[in-house]
């Protein structure tokens, strides 16, 4: 029976948050395959007999990847496996083994692979401060911040590119998310090796419920600058003009959370907007099958999973142009793509379907064939095993 030999995943193999690496491994039901996978720990069983998960622990990161690439090393230079699959490839990063070439001739995977999102001047600024145990002023860090990006890419960028190309060219296969990743990694290898495969949902776990005929919304997300929600705010500012009895919701805790409490004040829609904080998934999940929209502001995105899930539970998207997002929300069919960094098409857009209640249905159902059609991660689960299959005949 082949054996598929996986590593690294996540670090941690786990069903809360969004769980990409669990769910993928938790649908890779084949008598024909076993699946065995290397990380550092596990919080939750997986269901397929054939899939067995090996803890590694380590103190820390760089204990657990010596232990790992020692492990692999060792079975892939012994010829232990049929297939050997790389789980989610940062870009810009490699694989030492794969690197070395130093081991048994074996079918290679990459991926998932995706595009990555930027690291605003503020993310940039708190990282810095946190590290220097102080809070520092932003015309001190915005030039640093400059420097950096520029010092990465002339001095750091070039060697890690290498070893990047060098990494893909060892794959036989790399497995990208969406088109624009896609179009990303064919500048990098040849097309012939890649394989487009999505992201997905449980939507067993993120139910349909058709949404309420109410003016409640959802943003959820880190509060931080590239997530956009200043822009949201003022978007929501103009909504409550028309409704005023309009109310967000906002998961999520962050950096910017005083600061965006603080505008929710001076644009005095305070009593329209609610901080949760970080919540148990169970409460998102049911204000997601009520809501009337969800909003996804964001500046820089890579695969957005929560979008995902809002399509899933049956509530209608409202989502910036960033990575991938005209490829997964198709405009005016299962929601709205609005602009980056633009309150009024928001506005326009969320004010659309408070207005029309046949309408918000229509897109909330479209949206749940969307998942269904296209990102149930049963479905993909079994894309990769066709993928493996391919590999080992």
């Amino acid at each position: 029976m082949p054996r598929v030999l996986i590593g690294p995943t996540k670090t941690n193999i786990h069903n809360n948050e969004y769980g990409k690496s669990y769910n993928l491994l938790n649908n890779l039901y084949d008598d024909n395959f076993t699946v065995d996978i290397y990380t550092r720990t596990v919080s939750d069983t997986l269901s397929p007999e054939n899939v067995t998960v090996y803890p590694l622990g380590g103190s820390n990161r760089i204990s657990f990847y010596s232990k790992l690439y020692y492990r692999l090393f060792t079975e892939l230079r012994e010829g232990a496996a049929d297939i050997y699959h790389h789980m989610n490839l940062s870009y810009r990063w490699f694989n030492p083994i794969l690197v070395s070439g130093l081991y048994d001739d074996v079918p290679v995977v990459v991926g998932p692979c995706q595009t990555g999102h930027a690291i605003m001047a503020e993310e940039f600024n708190r990282m810095l401060s946190f590290w220097v145990g102080r809070n520092l002023p932003r015309p001190l860090t915005d030039p640093l911040h400059t420097i950096v990006d520029a010092t990465r890419d002339v001095i750091l960028d070039p060697p890690r590119m290498d070893l990047f190309r060098r990494t893909l060219d060892a794959a036989d296969r790399i497995v990208v998310v969406d088109q624009e990743a896609y179009e990303m990694y064919a500048d990098l290898v040849d097309e012939s090796k890649l394989r487009t495969i999505p992201l997905g949902v449980d939507p067993d776990v993120f139910e349909y419920s058709e949404p309420d005929d109410s003016q409640e919304l959802v943003a959820i997300g880190s509060l931080r600058e590239r997530k956009g929600y200043d822009i949201l705010f003022e978007a929501l500012d103009q909504i409550q003009e028309e409704y005023p009895e309009v109310h967000l919701h906002v998961f999520g805790d962050g950096p910017l959370e005083d600061e965006l409490v603080a505008q929710t004040k001076r644009l005095d829609i305070d009593e329209n907007v609610t901080f949760h904080g970080y919540v148990d998934q169970s409460i998102v999940r049911e204000h997601l099958s009520r809501a009337r929209a969800f909003i996804h502001p964001s500046r820089s995105e890579g695969f957005s999973l929560v979008r995902l899930e809002a399509m899933s539970s049956g509530c209608p998207v409202v989502v910036t142009d960033v990575s991938g997002a005209n490829e997964m929300v198709r405009d005016g069919e299962e929601g709205f793509v609005v602009p980056i960094e633009s309150p009024e098409p928001i506005a326009d857009a969320v004010t659309s379907l408070l207005s029309d209640y046949d309408l918000t249905k229509q897109i909330a159902r479209q949206a749940r064939d969307r998942v269904e059609e296209k990102y149930d991660w049963r479905k993909i689960a079994e894309e990769y095993l066709d993928l493996y299959r391919s590999l080992s005949t």
